[in-house]
């Protein structure tokens, strides 16, 4: 019997399922990416698979499919993985074909939510009275979206542009690392992309490696405002 797809599995397919564009970045190294963006799931892949012949540094490229009301979901293993022959059929694909493959997925989640929301028992008549009252069935996937990986969610919010949070040095063992990181906020708040991608961190512990990787997510983060 097949395994029955999680909510937050189902919710996050149906964002990317209703993208209007797909945006990808590839990591480069201290606070540098390459993107692109494009506007089928199927060019994505292609156009992420360019990135990372293009820059060989052994990271995966991530692509984020992004709604019209700038909901952003990350496309995950399940939907990146495929094989050879599988990639160059893709690549062959015509963009009327992937149009096709993306209202499936949406079809199929909103099939799947619907089946998941449904009751066992028949509904009375008071029941189907309250029904009516609105805003109550979106409430299911969007709780469900945020049952993502920290880390995930916490990087597709900054291709959707919203800066991250600071790291927590309140620890004791973070005191002589507290200045530089309120440099690095500063800069982040003023939106100064050069300033942040120029900023000296040598990644060799926790507190540098911490400040490093909110550098980062702060560059993808000003860099897809713009």
């Amino acid at each position: 019997m097949p395994k029955k797809p999680h909510p937050a599995d189902l919710a996050n397919a149906a964002i990317i399922a209703a993208a209007i564009r797909f945006d990808i970045a590839l990591f480069l190294g201290t606070g540098r990416f390459a993107t692109a963006t494009a506007e089928t799931l199927d060019q994505a892949r292609i156009e992420a698979a360019r990135l990372a012949s293009e820059n060989p540094n052994g990271r995966r490229p991530l692509i984020y499919g992004v709604t019209a009301d700038g909901r952003s979901g990350l496309v995950t293993d399940a939907f990146f993985n495929q094989t050879k022959t599988e990639t160059t059929t893709m690549q062959k694909t015509t963009s009327t074909t992937a149009k096709k493959t993306n209202g499936l997925l949406a079809s199929t989640a909103i099939k799947q939510i619907a089946k998941a929301e449904k009751p066992a028992a028949k509904k009375s008549k008071a029941a189907k009275s309250a029904k009516a009252k609105p805003a109550k069935s979106a409430k299911p996937a969007k709780a469900a979206a945020k049952k993502l990986g920290m880390r995930a969610q916490i990087e597709a919010d900054a291709m959707a542009g919203k800066l991250p949070s600071p790291p927590d040095f309140s620890a004791e063992t973070h005191a002589r690392f507290r200045p530089k990181l309120a440099e690095l906020v500063k800069l982040a708040k003023a939106g100064n992309v050069a300033g942040l991608k120029k900023f000296d961190i040598k990644p060799i512990s926790s507190s540098p490696k911490a400040m490093d990787r909110y550098r980062n997510l702060c560059v993808m983060a000003l860099t897809a405002k713009k």
